[in-house]
Formats: C-alpha cells, structure tokens, sequence
C-alpha cells in the first residue's frame, strides 16, 4: 500500500478535525447551557493536534509524534466518551477520560521498547483505543434503553467497528512481532494506511453525526411537548384520548376508567394565586400516579381534570383504588404561603367490556364524577350498567 501517503491523511484529519471542533464550539457559544458541544469541541480539538503531531513520525521515536500526538488522539475518544456521558445527563468524570491517554504517554516516555520499533506502540494503541470505543458503546447502549434517537444504534455500531479495528491491528502488529518479522514492519506498511484512513473516517463519520443526534432529541422533546401537559408532565387530553383507543383495542375493552377531579381549585387560585394552584395540581398528579399499578395509562384532560385507564381492572378493584386515592390527596397537606391547607378529590369510575367503546367508557366515568360534584364531593361514584350513577 505504498500508494498511501500517511502524513498526508494525519494532515487531512488534522484540518477535519479542527474544522469539527470550530463548529462544536460555535455550537456552545450558541447555546451554553449544550456542555456536551464543548466537550466535544475539545475532543475535535485534541484529535487536530494528535493528528498534527503524528503527521511528523519518520519511523523513528519522537516525543510529539509518538507520545503527544497519539495521547491527545486517545484524549480525543476519552472526551468524546465523556461528551456521550453529558448528552444524556450523567456525571463527567475528566479522571477517566484522560487514564488512558497519560498511561500511553508514561509508558511510551520511559519504557526502552516502545522506542525500539512501531509495535509496541501499536499493540498499545489498539488495546486503549478498543477500551475507550467500548465504553463509548456501552454509553449509547444504556441510553438506547433510556431513549430511542436513530442514530444511536448506527453510532454504536461504527464505535464498534474502531475499537475492533485499532484491536485487530494491534493482534496483526503482536502477530508479526511473534513470526520473527517484528523488526520488518514498514512505516507505510498496509495495515499503517489502513489505520490512518480508518481513523479519518471514523473523525468525518463521528463529527458528522453528532449534530444528526442534537436535531433527533430536538425532534423528541418537540414531540414530546406536543403531547404532554407541561405542569404535571402527564400526558394531555389528545395523546390520552389517542392511547386509550390503542390500549382499549389490544385489551379487547377489558378495563377500568378512574374520571378524577381536584375539588375547589379556583378557590385555591383566588386565595394564594394560580402558582398556588399548580403546586396543588402537580401534586395530585403526583399522588395519583403513585397509587396506580405501573401499567396503568394516567393523563390530564382539562384543569383539574385527571382521567386513568387500567387495564384488566375489575369494577371492584377500581372502586377500592378511587378511595385509596381520595384518601391520599385528603392526607396531604399543602404549605402555601404562611397557611396549610388541604384539598380533596371527587372521583368517577366505570367499567369496560368488549362492546363497550372509550368514548362511552369516558361518558359513563363523566357521569359518574359529576355525580360525586353534585353530592358533596370528596367521595367516589360508580356507573352501574343501566342504572344511574350512585355512590360507592
């Protein structure tokens, strides 16, 4: 492969990578409170230099180009691994990211061998940098699990597909070292050409795709706004009424409706101000999603409206579950300004069966609720089949 020029592609990466981490830093000025474009800016930035310095190797040892310049391309992954970290809100440990590179550059200073030859320092090489892809691919795999953008799993896969590369050269140089050809191994050999143009891909490919993954949250949280309620972080009226008819279809109707509703709010936002009332509102919901099963689907419909739907929930399990709640928000007590209050929650409840639709389930749990309104509040009402609602 003595067509391939390897100074020319650390050249090549070293303006890539410079050009990544002027456009990551832009990004952060744009937007300061975004810590993951300046990691990654700094992690553009201290591939550049790795990449500069490792330009100038002539076969033979030289501080920058084989200690400096490989360090800061192993810093380069580190923060690279560490700005994944940041992206989905976890700690950033500097401590880490930066192990492997001043092990490399303490190694390859001091021990005679990695001054000798090439494979020494490729062996090294191979091994930390498949260390540090794989931490990077076992972020984006939790994170998967965490919250799905496409671009995870090809990001996962070509992190991969470096750390097993860097690992399979450093098997090929340990390879050739124990054939008895290890002093032979040629600066520009084929699997140095290959490395280098591996590495300049992998820089485009990541720098490139980093910003794919910024629009793909950007989009989610978007989508995310669109069909939640802001105050409680329930879902709204529309994704409810839209799950429900899902989640209705695939449990074949076989379920109950909870219609909640937090009595005299308006007199909570008359006394202490509509702040007041939120604090009341989130803390319902708060109440209410605790004392419901997990697989429960649970949203907010209009002001101090809540309505859950629970599956494979028999008419007497719900009534139970409507006085739990009812107990729950009747034990809180609410610090508003200098005052403690607190307020109760009237709760309509209905059953579904096969032939029975949401829209008539939500009729039903309505009358239900508003039965309870009308009767003192503070209790629980259940629709019966072909009567009128009466209390629990």
């Amino acid at each position: 492969m003595s067509f391939v020029n390897v100074p020319t592609i650390m050249l090549c990466g070293f303006v890539v990578q410079a050009t990544f981490a002027l456009l990551f830093w832009r990004n952060w000025r744009t937007e300061p409170g975004r810590q993951e474009s300046l990691i990654w800016s700094a992690s553009a930035g201290t591939a550049s230099v790795g990449s500069l310095l490792s330009a100038f190797y002539t076969g033979t040892y030289g501080l920058g180009s084989v200690t400096i310049g490989p360090g800061l391309m192993l810093m380069s992954l580190g923060l690279a691994w560490q700005g994944f970290r940041r992206f989905d809100h976890r700690d950033v440990d500097l401590n880490l990211a930066s192990a492997g590179p001043l092990l490399w550059m303490a190694l390859t200073t001091i021990v005679p061998v990695f001054h000798a030859g090439v494979l020494a320092p490729l062996v090294l090489w191979g091994v930390l940098t498949a260390i540090y892809a794989g931490l990077v691919v076992h972020e984006l795999r939790v994170s998967v699990r965490e919250e799905h953008l496409p671009s995870r799993p090809m990001m996962m896969t070509w992190f991969g597909a470096h750390g097993g590369i860097s690992l399979l050269g450093a098997l090929a140089a340990l390879g050739w070292s124990l054939t008895g050809e290890g002093g032979a191994l040629p600066e520009q050999s084929l699997w140095f050409g290959f490395l280098a143009l591996e590495l300049l891909l992998h820089g485009i490919v990541t720098g490139m795709s980093l910003p794919i993954l910024f629009k793909e949250r950007l989009q989610l949280e978007n989508q995310w706004a669109a069909a939640t309620d802001t105050l409680t972080g329930l879902v709204n009226r529309g994704t409810f009424l839209d799950m429900l008819q899902t989640l209705s279809m695939k449990v074949r109707g076989e379920g109950a409706f909870l219609y909640v509703d937090v009595d005299h709010v308006k007199r909570i936002n008359d006394r202490f101000g509509h702040s007041g009332g939120d604090h009341v509102l989130k803390t319902c919901a708060d109440l209410i999603a605790r004392e419901l099963p997990p697989h429960a689907l649970l949203g907010r419909l209009a002001g101090a409206e809540f309505a859950a739907y629970i599956p494979f929930c028999d008419l007497e399990k719900a009534e139970a579950l409507g006085h739990v709640i009812c107990e729950s928000v009747a034990q809180q007590i609410f610090a508003l300004g200098d005052a403690l209050v607190s307020v109760t929650v009237s709760v309509g409840v209905a059953h579904g069966a096969v032939q029975v639709t949401p829209d008539e389930l939500l009729k039903r749990a309505d009358a239900a609720l508003h039965s309870a309104k009308v009767n003192g509040r503070n209790s629980v009402v259940v629709w019966h089949e072909g009567e009128r609602p009466s209390y629990a």
